[in-house]
């Protein structure tokens, strides 16, 4: 008895789940359903098959479960025994009677009864449905005119802090309420501005667009003739014309082009960022109806999947009729398939072409987004509208990032919070005893005579009364001027010239025209602070360490390597030389047909330099056909079916030659291979031309030793060795020759599986099983992709910064492990340890000993560990659970390798790394495939290559080379880090230290509410007076230079470290303002006392203290920040004097409108002697025990910030050297520096 293979079910699933992401469509048939003849072929033949035992663990438990039932009855077999018995006899398979498609009233064509159909579209449409709506009106604005304000309103307070304010304000309505309403409500409504005018400004931005989108004019067929509509108006089913270079506005099949034979290229940078164009396919049978009068004869019904966001798939079939000139002429109103005319329309004469059922996939859809480009027309039914297209699906906000600064803020706000309460319940309980003394004595009747309230109302009205002015202790005016300052960090990295690169034009780019200028984008400016707290790096190597621009250096062909790099055209030359046995030069023409053939690189030529050029998805293909072309095998012209291509004569002469491809099965992540079959005119045999992955490849080998030598498999292995550990990608090259009967039943195998709506992809699969195997080996190519500039030294930089590198690559491992040691990821001292397991169980055993090992050479590392781990164990952790002590070893080792892995391995890795550690992980990559990973970490940066954009899109931050990562990280992280740390710290201090004067007046007011400070000076102080200042140091502070930052290595660790955010800081922030604010409280105390004497003989009364009080705490707060403040810059000192300017002109605007003050106020202050004498003594008061503070922090507890700056100020004044021993000798952690 034949035995199955235990990666691959017995059984169909009970139930199938209609996905949009899945794009598969309900088969509830299949549940009871017996696996046909075709089903059991596909399970034998998958035994060939290799599949990753963290793919198909939860199928092995099915095997199992069906293995025991029929153990359970054994005097009766199971359907999976006959089934096995049946395919241990080797009968020819039986060829599977086709069912026809029959037409079911209300329910279109189907096979049978209980098929499913997902979307149906009938072409050509009736009237009444040209006016069905807007169907394809797009709108991505996030408020309308109705809307705004409510929405507006409850995305702004779901802040708790923006609650918190409003509460404040809503406070102030009580009677005892220290403030108005008006100057409690302003700083809350002038925030909601600021933010309100943001979001209105966006969003008119995405109306415009949108408004430009839904306007451009279409050409579609309609009631038998050609209209222009607007593209909101388009609806399913319209037959409409592309012209060459417009956009696609909907989803739409091709009908036919202005190609005979229905190819047409289009480009869609818009959807997935490749540049590259890409072909595209009309229905078959119906390419050569491209004028008008024939399109309109065509009817359509067209059976897909539903609308989802997977840009990467589409099923369906369609099935077509032709009718005649007279009856389109007659009725054209009406799709020939309505069920209500179905039943008369097969009258002899009206049908010239069909009816015939063709398959559908993605090479026959157009998608939104998209564009034609040289094709001069094309006709296409349109299938999905508006909201249904594949592109508008896919706009989806990424996860939002909150960086972890601003978590650590919230909390902090929460402790200010806290403070506020206590104070808050402190004020409201001394007024309460004070309010019961003065009830039960009866003493100060000249303030409470007649005052009846009980004491719980006076303890609720002293709440009141202060809850308004304590919400101060909160900056309002923080929150805003945090975006700013982020916004700011955001230009200074798109105007950092050192992150800006002078990109060659590529090779189809007009001649003469200049290199581009290429500058970093910060699409999500609210990590900046993250960038300072990355432990964790996981890189992509093709594209982000390399340079992603593939050439062929090396041929393996029959033993001899040919060095393409050191003498391009080798194998042209060999070919050609007659120097090689007629065995040799025919496995050398099955080689250049293997490259010539099986690729999708598409040849054109240039409209400006009228020279071939090439384009295609992948850059390995363009490499290999570039490489033959250097052999004068020239790949000239490329359609749906043929492929040409020039190889010379005797005589040197081009000589065309042309196949025929008769399928392709196309490469994708998982098969890690491409096949094309063709069958040659001159033989009339097929042959299957293979290449891919050698891990894919050598196991689909022949193992009769007459087609594969023994002897001959080893030199390739060898050879693939030799190429690996060089850094070179390679690649297995095969053949193999089909007889007639295994190619029937692969056709038509293949072409059920093309036009099926249920698993179309798994039964592909499986029919390409049936040929993909006894290959016969013919080379293998080795194609080099250089480092980047710089990488090695930027590794090494942010190594010893004490950040670890995991590289994720789909290279195999000889290939990892040298580009690790040639990028310095694997450093001479250290210690390589690989993790290569078959089984789940030995890759946990192989851990455990890992850890084992690492314990006994604990304090003897020497340079470190790196781990390497191959795709198949990096499977088998996540299979068999073993995360947590993958995640032990990781962490001890200074880098790490995977290899062959997946995009869904990578973001898995991210993840694994992310929750196991709690740490700060930033993901780098530059294509489609490091998305995932991208979107898992906490900062994702993507490289800006030639081939792509889908990286950068989905990234925080982008570049166009790794070597900016480490500028990224060390000079804009850290100073967004210490920057915005400065602002917060310095805001809260100023902020406290203000409301806790007010405190203290508390004690000597009796707790009446009585404010310090004049009511417009609380509302302004944040909004104006002290909100400039800190502004600027969030934008432009700086402690060391750019160079020094990027020196030292230390100088990144202390900051991730939280040298500038740290529970030390904050207790001294509060120190600090409960000592400024008893100084400046006393000092006025008892400079003033009951009363001092003005210059109009009067005694200085509320006004006056309320005015000193104002100036005194403004030039305090200001000192405080002039303090702190390393760099200075000319617009630091002109908004130091604009804050000044602003002070004393709103006390004179506030006096001149009458509110408030005595009139004469400011005058009389000015003039008085107390009031000069207060403010530079207050002010030394405050500011001579922070410098102390700070001298004592440099000169005992200095920071390698501290040293570096020390060290600037030697270089200036000794050398260099001596410099560098001074400060070795200072700090012990400049000793290993760079």
């Amino acid at each position: 008895m034949a035995e199955h293979h235990p990666h691959w079910p017995l059984e169909e699933k009970t139930s199938s789940v209609l996905s949009s992401s899945s794009s598969r469509v309900t088969d509830d048939t299949t549940a009871t359903r017996p696996p046909d003849r075709h089903r059991r072929r596909r399970l034998l033949s998958c035994r060939r098959r290799p599949v990753e035992t963290v793919v198909c663990a939860p199928r092995i438990a099915e095997s199992a479960k069906h293995r025991q039932l029929s153990q359970s009855n054994p005097s009766k077999p199971s359907k999976w025994q006959t089934l096995n018995s049946h395919s241990s006899h080797s009968q020819p398979p039986q060829k599977k009677e086709k069912k026809k498609l029959r037409f079911q009233k209300g329910k279109g064509f189907r096979r049978n009864q209980d098929e499913p159909v997902a979307w149906e579209v009938l072409s050509p449409l009736s009237p009444a449905q040209f006016s069905h709506g807007k169907q394809n009106y797009i709108r991505t604005t996030k408020y309308t005119i109705a809307s705004f304000i409510p929405l507006f309103l409850y995305s702004q307070f779901h802040r708790f802090y923006n609650i918190y304010f409003l509460l404040g304000a809503l406070s102030t309505i009580y009677p005892s309420a220290a403030l108005s309403p008006l100057s409690q409500i302003t700083p809350l409504l002038t925030v909601l501005f600021f933010a309100a005018l943001k979001d209105i400004i966006e969003d008119y931005a995405r109306y415009r667009s949108d408004s430009a989108a839904n306007s451009q004019i279409k050409t579609v067929i309609r009631d038998g003739s050609v209209v222009q509509v607007k593209a909101q108006d388009l609806v399913k089913g319209d037959l409409i014309r592309v012209e060459k270079n417009e956009k696609l506005s909907v989803d739409a099949i091709i009908v036919s082009c202005a190609h005979e034979d229905g190819t047409c290229f289009i480009e869609t940078a818009e959807l997935d960022g490749e540049t590259n164009l890409k072909r595209r396919s009309a229905i078959p049978a119906l390419t050569h109806y491209q004028a008008l009068e024939d399109v309109i004869r065509i009817n359509l019904h067209i059976q897909c999947e539903q609308p989802n966001e997977n840009l990467l798939s589409f099923e369906g079939r369609a099935k077509y009729t032709v009718t005649s000139a007279q009856r389109a002429r007659a009725d054209r109103r009406k799709s020939f398939f309505e069920a209500e005319k179905h039943e008369d329309t097969r009258r002899e004469g009206q049908i010239v072409d069909g009816p015939g059922v063709v398959p559908l996939s993605l090479t026959n859809l157009f998608l939104r987004g998209s564009v034609l480009r040289n094709t001069e027309y094309a006709w296409a039914a349109v299938v999905y509208t508006g909201s249904d297209t594949k592109i508008i699906m896919n706009m989806k906000k990424p996860p939002q990032k909150e960086s972890r600064l601003m978590r650590y803020l919230n909390w902090f706000v929460m402790g200010v919070f806290i403070y506020n309460l206590v104070i808050l319940f402190l004020s409201a309980t001394l007024k309460y005893f004070d309010y019961q003394g003065v009830v039960n004595t009866n003493n100060r009747w000249y303030l409470y005579g007649g005052y009846t309230d009980s004491l719980i109302v006076s303890f609720f009205g002293g709440l009141f009364a202060y809850f308004g002015a304590y919400t101060y202790c909160i900056p309002i005016s923080l929150f805003v001027m945090v975006e700013m300052d982020r916004l700011a960090q955001g230009y200074f990295m798109l105007w950092d010239q050192k992150m800006a690169t002078l990109r060659e034009p590529a090779a189809t780019a007009p001649p003469g025209e200049e290199p581009e200028l290429v500058q970093m984008k910060a699409n999500n400016t609210n990590l900046n602070e993250d960038l300072a707290a990355i432990e964790y790096i996981f890189s992509d190597k093709t594209g982000t360490l390399t340079r992603n621009e593939m050439v062929l250096a090396k041929w393996y062909l029959d033993g001899i390597v040919y060095d393409d790099m050191a003498q391009p055209g080798s194998f042209g030359q060999a070919l050609r030389s007659g120097n090689i046995s007629a065995k040799q030069k025919q496995q050398m023409t099955l080689f250049y047909r293997n490259l010539v053939l099986c690729h999708g690189v598409i040849p054109s030529y240039s409209e400006v330099s009228q020279k071939l050029v090439y384009e295609s998805q992948s850059p390995d293909e363009t490499a290999l056909v570039d490489a033959i072309a250097r052999s004068q095998i020239i790949l000239t012209n490329r359609s749906k079916s043929n492929v040409t291509f020039t190889i010379p004569d005797v005589n040197g002469n081009p000589v065309p030659q042309v196949f025929e491809v008769l399928h392709t099965l196309e490469f994708n992540s998982d098969r890690k291979r491409m096949s094309v079959i063709i069958k040659d005119k001159e033989t009339g045999k097929y042959h299957i031309y293979c290449k891919g992955a050698d891990n894919i490849i050598l196991e689909r080998l022949s193992k009769d030793p007459s087609v594969n030598s023994p002897q001959v498999v080893d030199d390739a292995i060898n050879a693939l060795h030799g190429f690996s550990v060089t850094g070179l990608r390679t690649l297995c090259i095969t053949y193999r020759e089909l007889d007639d009967a295994l190619y029937a039943h692969f056709k038509d195998e293949f072409e059920a599986a093309e036009t099926a709506l249920v698993d179309r992809d798994l039964k592909m699969a499986a029919a390409c099983e049936k040929v993909e195997h006894d290959l016969t080996l013919l080379g293998c190519t080795a194609i080099e992709d250089r480092l980047q500039d710089e990488v090695p030294e930027t590794i090494a930089f942010l190594m010893k910064a004490g950040i670890k590198v995991w590289l994720l690559t789909g290279d195999k491992q000889e290939t990892a492990i040298n580009i690790g040691q040639s990028s310095k990821l694997i450093q001479p001292g250290m210690v390589v340890f690989k993790l290569n397991s078959k089984t789940v169980p030995e890759c946990g055993q192989l851990l455990d000993d890992l850890q084992r090992q690492m314990d006994a050479n604990a304090g003897n590392e020497g340079n470190g560990y790196t781990l390497v781990v191959d795709g198949l164990s990096l499977g088998h952790v996540f299979a068999g659970k073993h995360e947590q002590k993958m995640v032990a070893v990781g962490v001890r080792c200074r880098s790490v390798i995977c290899c062959r892995v997946t995009p869904l391995q990578k973001s898995m890795v991210v993840n694994m790394v992310k929750l196991g550690l709690n740490k700060m992980c930033l993901a780098i990559g530059d294509g489609a495939n490091d998305v995932p990973m991208i979107m898992s970490a906490h900062v994702g940066v993507g490289i800006m290559g030639r081939e792509g954009t889908q990286a950068v899109r989905s990234s925080d931050y982008a570049f166009a080379e790794f070597r900016f990562l480490k500028r990224l990280l060390v000079v804009h992280g850290r100073y967004s880090s210490m920057r915005l740390s400065n602002m917060m710290l310095y805001s809260f201090y100023k902020n406290l230290a203000f409301i806790t004067v007010q405190v203290l007046f508390g004690f000597y007011s009796t707790w009446c509410g009585a404010l310090i400070y004049e009511e417009f000076f609380m509302t302004w102080f944040n909004l104006f007076y002290t909100s400039l200042p800190p502004l600027l140091l969030g934008i432009f502070e700086k402690d060391v230079s750019d160079e020094v930052a990027e020196k030292y290595p230390q100088l990144y660790m202390q900051c991730r470290d939280g040298l500038y955010w740290n529970w030390t800081l904050f207790v001294g922030v509060l120190l600090d303002s409960i000592w400024h604010s008893l100084a400046v409280f006393f000092g006025m105390y008892f400079a003033i006392g009951d009363s001092d004497i003005g210059t109009n003989g009067r005694g200085i009364g509320y006004w006056m203290l309320c005015f000193i009080a104002s100036n005194v705490i403004v030039l305090v707060v200001i000192s405080k920040i002039c303090l702190i403040t390393h760099h200075w810059v000319w617009l630091t000192w002109f908004m130091l004097g604009f804050s000044a300017i602003i002070f004393v002109g709103g006390a004179i605007i506030i006096e001149s409108i009458g509110y408030g003050s005595v009139t004469g106020t400011y005058l009389e202050s000015y003039s008085c002697p107390t009031f000069w004498i207060l403010l530079p003594i207050i002010t030394a008061m405050c500011v001579i025990p922070s410098i102390a503070v700070m001298y004592a922090r440099r000169t005992i507890w200095p920071s390698d910030a501290d040293i570096a700056v020390e060290n600037m100020k030697l270089n200036k004044k000794t050398g260099a050297e001596e410099a560098e021993i001074e400060m070795a000798e200072v700090s012990p952690a400049f000793r290993n520096s760079a």
